[in-house]
Parts: C-alpha cells; sequence; structure tokens
C-alpha cells in the first residue's frame, strides 16, 4: 500500500514537471517567433518629397525637345520581395527596385538606369528608356519628411 502510494505521488511529480516543460518550451517558441527580425529597409521606408526632371529628347521627331520639372510628395514602401522597395515618385508612377544594405539600388528597367539611397534620407535616381537616339530621362532626387 505504501508503495501504490509513492507511486501515485511520483506520477503526479512527473505530470506536473512535464506540464511544467512543455509550457515552458510553448512560451519560448512563441516568443522566439514573435520577434521581429531587425530589416535593413525600415530606415528607408516612409513619405518623401521628389523632385522629379523629366525629359523627351526626339520621341516624336528628330530635333524634338521636352522637360518639365515637378515636385511630388511620395513614398517607399515595402516592396514584393524581402530586398525590394517601392518608390512611388508621382501619381501614378513608381519603380520597384533591389535595396542593398549599403543603400545601393538594382533590378532597374533598363541597363541605362543608375541610383542609390545616399544616405536614410536622401535618394538619388536616374531613368531612361528608349534608345537610338531618342527616349526619355528620369532624374529623381528625393528627400525624406
Amino acid at each position: 500500500m505504501v508503495c501504490m502510494r509513492k507511486y501515485k505521488v511520483l506520477i503526479k511529480k512527473m505530470k506536473y514537471k512535464s506540464l511544467k516543460n512543455g509550457v515552458l518550451f510553448v512560451a519560448f517558441f512563441a516568443g522566439f517567433f514573435a520577434c521581429k527580425k531587425a530589416d535593413y529597409r525600415d530606415v528607408y521606408i516612409g513619405n518623401w518629397i521628389f523632385d522629379v526632371v523629366y525629359t523627351e529628347i526626339n520621341t516624336d521627331s528628330i530635333g524634338h525637345y521636352y522637360s518639365e520639372n515637378y515636385n511630388y510628395d511620395g513614398e517607399v514602401v515595402y516592396g514584393e520581395a524581402d530586398d525590394e522597395v517601392l518608390i512611388k515618385y508621382a501619381d501614378n508612377h513608381f519603380v520597384q527596385l533591389t535595396l542593398e544594405p549599403d543603400g545601393e539600388l538594382s533590378n532597374f528597367p533598363t541597363h541605362y538606369c543608375s541610383g542609390r539611397f545616399v544616405n536614410t534620407d536622401s535618394l538619388s535616381l536616374f531613368i531612361k528608356t528608349g534608345g537610338l537616339g531618342g527616349g526619355t530621362t528620369l532624374r529623381i532626387n528625393g528627400c525624406k519628411k
């Protein structure tokens, strides 16, 4: 009878200990996944003011030239992939680019383009489309609000 009572007490202690370990394991596991990993894109995300110089050269005919300068309140948001940002530099105009941790941008629409985040609150882009002596260029400078 004494052995049976010790056995029941031992079983209760084991159940309590395994329950306690299970709760600690679940709490640790939940805490591990609840922590957000630091994203190097975070410092660039937000509202920006863009100064855009739009230029057309020989798009309609030889000798055609048009240039316009405008300011736009835009934004930089997270892109579709974990290393991309979407830069909305004008109404209905945006470019999605790959952002390196050092601020360098890549995967432009053409190989004539370039750009980078000069620092966390300054952006410089050059986008050119066209060819054979004609096309459009965008010189975009941004300042984070």
